[in-house]
């Protein structure tokens, strides 16, 4: 049985934080995808990969272990449309994937709280393969609150430079305190998020993920994002900024029916030194499965 799952990246993060005390972020999940073929071989045992990739060969390994499954025959490919240390969450989507892809191959039922434990026990893990747009602790799992649909939404990405490491990140000495620090700022663009979503008003999704990011700027300061910030707020069609709170990613949010390249290029002239990389949309995540959908990508 061979079976293609795919899983969107992101932009970063529409929000992140400390709410009551636990850690949470609500996915941004963005129309560009990484893809995991898995296909069970009987005529061979162990794992064959395409292309060398480590966490992605773990979550396979752990997904057999969990089904019981030893000596198993499979051939795995990746593709990629996803940045590697940017804020796109190209691991959690290369790893869900595989784990998802596994699950199908075996001819096992797909649960997606399993398939977060998984993921979990290899690194912290973003919500893009749940549907919909979630709040998510992306750091145990404890707690997933599916805050709705929406409609999708235009999305210019930047790039401050430079990589971050998510794990390290995330072991920081100072950062519950400098969560602790900010987390009314956190609690008010959670709300406003949240109602956001159930209005499908993306204005106000996009005061939401500006707050947001500004309170992040203690923890890990993007260049000129204030800058950037007063020009959005100044700007008819820009509806915030979001970024990637333990990347480089930083993106503005455009209100659809607004021409794009009219407002990329006011960016470009007042703030020169950010590097454009993409528009793309903000979509509900979810993982897609099977060869319907693997010409796409």
């Amino acid at each position: 049985m061979k079976v293609t799952v795919k899983v969107p990246g992101t932009c970063g993060e529409l929000v992140q934080g400390l709410l009551d005390e636990t850690n949470f972020l609500i996915s941004c999940p963005i129309d560009l995808y990484n893809a995991v073929t898995v296909k069970v071989d009987n005529s061979q045992s162990g794992i064959k990969m395409a292309q060398q990739a480590d966490k992605t060969l773990l979550a396979i390994k752990k997904t057999l272990q969990y089904f019981g499954y030893q000596n198993l025959g499979l051939e795995v490919e990746l593709e990629s449309q996803l940045l590697v240390g940017k804020g796109m969450a190209s691991s959690t989507a290369d790893i869900t994937a595989a784990i998802i892809a596994t699950t199908l191959a075996l001819g096992e039922k797909v649960e997606l709280e399993l398939v977060t434990r998984l993921a979990l026990a290899i690194e912290p893990t973003d919500a893009s393969f749940w549907p919909g747009i979630v709040a998510f602790d992306h750091l145990e799992g404890s707690k997933v609150t599916r805050l709705g649909q929406i409609e999708p939404t235009t999305l210019l990405i930047f790039d401050c430079g430079g990589e971050v490491d998510t794990v390290r990140f995330n072991q920081r000495d100072d950062l519950v305190e400098l969560k602790r620090a900010n987390s009314d700022q956190v609690a008010r663009a959670y709300q406003l998020v949240k109602e956001g979503v159930r209005q499908n008003d993306w204005e106000l999704i996009g005061q939401g993920a500006t707050i947001s990011s500004l309170a992040n700027q203690d923890i890990l300061v993007k260049p000129n994002l204030e800058q950037l910030i007063d020009l959005v707020e100044r700007e008819e069609g820009m509806l915030g900024v979001n970024i990637a709170h333990s990347g480089t990613l930083v993106g503005v949010l455009i209100k659809d029916g607004f021409k794009v390249e009219s407002l990329l290029n006011k960016i470009r002239e007042r703030i020169p030194k950010l590097n454009y990389l993409t528009c793309r949309r903000i979509i509900n995540g979810g993982y897609f499965e099977s060869a319907q959908l693997k010409e796409n990508i």
